[in-house]
């Protein structure tokens, strides 16, 4: 009786934790396409050096320092007492810089995305539209503070582009990051505070970034009104 008892009492829990690990493998994966292959930034090799240029010939130069491609599992914690959970897999490349101007390293995250993220979360099982999405950190890269959503860019890739010439080189995917503090997530400061602050690096100086989808960053110009250009793409 005792037995048959414990087995009654198992047998619920077995069927609730098979299904748990079925649904988990019927999760959706959002990975890159063909398509997106180009816009990866395949040019962005460990060892190279980016060097950008003001008018005065002063230099501020980058190195790819590490560089990871990986699916990942979006968890979920469960706020007010709600039960944590695995949403779906996304695909994401990670191109740690180091910053010459400080020795400081940031990440440039390149991730394939559910565009109605909302619905994707909460439907694991359904697959949706997905698109390309760019963030990268407005601090020096630590793995405690890559979740505080301090990023120096984040936009969409299916946003509007534009053309844009430098050094006698035309660059047809341009995205123009404004950086005014105030539409920078986790910034808060006015623009002297921002473009001093001990955060940052080269970029810091920024008011705004330009990124072309095929070359990466291509230009900024800084707060004192300075312009300074990628010298070899």
């Amino acid at each position: 009786m005792k037995n048959s008892l414990n087995i009654s009492l198992l047998l619920p829990l077995l069927s609730i934790l098979f299904t748990s690990m079925s649904c988990e493998k019927k999760m959706v994966t959002y990975r890159f396409t063909d398509k997106d292959k180009l816009k990866l930034l395949p040019h962005y090799t460990e060892g190279k050096i980016f060097t950008f240029l003001n008018s005065d010939k002063d230099e501020r130069k980058f190195e790819v320092v590490d560089i990871k491609q990986e699916i990942i599992q979006l968890y979920l914690t469960g706020g007010m007492g709600g039960t944590p959970h695995y949403a779906f897999y996304y695909e994401k490349k990670r191109i740690l810089l180091k910053d010459y101007r400080n020795e400081k390293i940031y990440f440039l995250d390149i991730i394939k995305y559910p565009i109605d993220y909302s619905s994707a979360k909460t439907k694991s099982h359904k697959k949706f539209p997905s698109r390309l999405i760019l963030e990268s950190s407005g601090i020096p890269y630590d793995n405690e503070y890559t979740g505080h959503g301090f990023f120096l860019l984040t936009f969409n890739y299916d946003e509007p582009t534009t053309t844009l010439s430098s050094n006698g080189f035309t660059y047809n995917k341009v995205h123009i990051i404004d950086r005014n503090p105030n539409k920078v997530i986790g910034a808060g400061l006015d623009p002297d505070e921002w473009a001093n602050t001990d955060f940052g690096g080269t970029f810091n100086m920024a008011k705004y970034i330009y990124f072309d989808e095929d070359y990466g960053i291509i230009r900024f110009d800084s707060y004192d009104g300075q312009q300074w250009r990628l010298e070899n793409n």
